[in-house]
């Protein structure tokens, strides 16, 4: 290898001409990676368009469930001897998921129960609980999402009433996983519950560091 001086072209020493051809290897053999990596990166981008969360803070005894689902139908499949039902509750278009079970255990008078369900819903708001300050972080998106799995439970409250409590992961149009604690959701087209009861109840208590009601196995009245 040769270099350009004032007095004219020399060669340049042996150990350069080895440092430069190194490099020169080395930076084809990495341009490839690099190139791999910023194409992986872009992929898995979201969309663009895609909204952030609207967020807001909620007091436990503010997440009680609201709205109305008239379009819910509810259907008994099996009664056990021991008094064990199983039901599927299915969700119209526009019904709201929260609101429909809620009103499935107090006409069904459920004292404890457990649920799953598949489905679609839009607008959905699902909550973090911050323990440090005693209230969920509420996140809503308005898009349309798949149900990959929704899973809860129903139990005597403090006031004698049955509590829902639902968790869920929902897709977006991405195949982006979302989730949380269900605040509520809308059923879009639908949603497909089957709910199995149990006739012992099961009853929570008010626990004063979370200020949450929580399930308390040995709790009888």
């Amino acid at each position: 290898m040769q270099a350009s001086t004032a007095l004219g072209t020399v060669d340049a020493p042996r150990p350069i001409q080895m440092s430069l051809a190194m490099s020169s290897s080395f930076a084809r053999r990495l341009s490839p990676a690099v190139l791999a990596l910023g194409c992986l990166s872009c992929a898995t981008r979201s969309p663009p368009g895609a909204s952030a969360p609207v967020v807001r803070w909620l007091k436990p005894s503010e997440t009680a469930p609201h709205g109305r689902a008239p379009g819910a139908k509810v259907r008994l499949l099996t009664t056990q001897s021991a008094g064990t039902r199983t039901y599927v509750l299915v969700l119209s278009q526009g019904d709201q998921m929260q609101a429909a079970i809620a009103a499935f255990a107090k006409d069904q008078h459920v004292v404890d129960a457990h649920f799953s369900a598949i489905g679609a819903v839009r607008d959905p708001e699902v909550a973090w609980f911050d323990e440090s300050r005693k209230q969920y972080k509420a996140m809503s998106l308005h898009e349309q999402m798949e149900v990959l799995t929704l899973s809860g439970d129903i139990a005597l409250g403090v006031d004698g009433q049955p509590v829902v409590h639902t968790h869920l992961v929902l897709a977006r149009s991405d195949g982006e996983a979302w989730g949380g604690h269900l605040i509520e959701a809308t059923a879009s087209p639908t949603l497909e519950l089957y709910v199995t009861t149990y006739p012992e109840p099961l009853y929570k208590r008010l626990d004063p560091a979370t200020d949450l009601q929580l399930i308390d196995p040995s709790l009888e009245r």
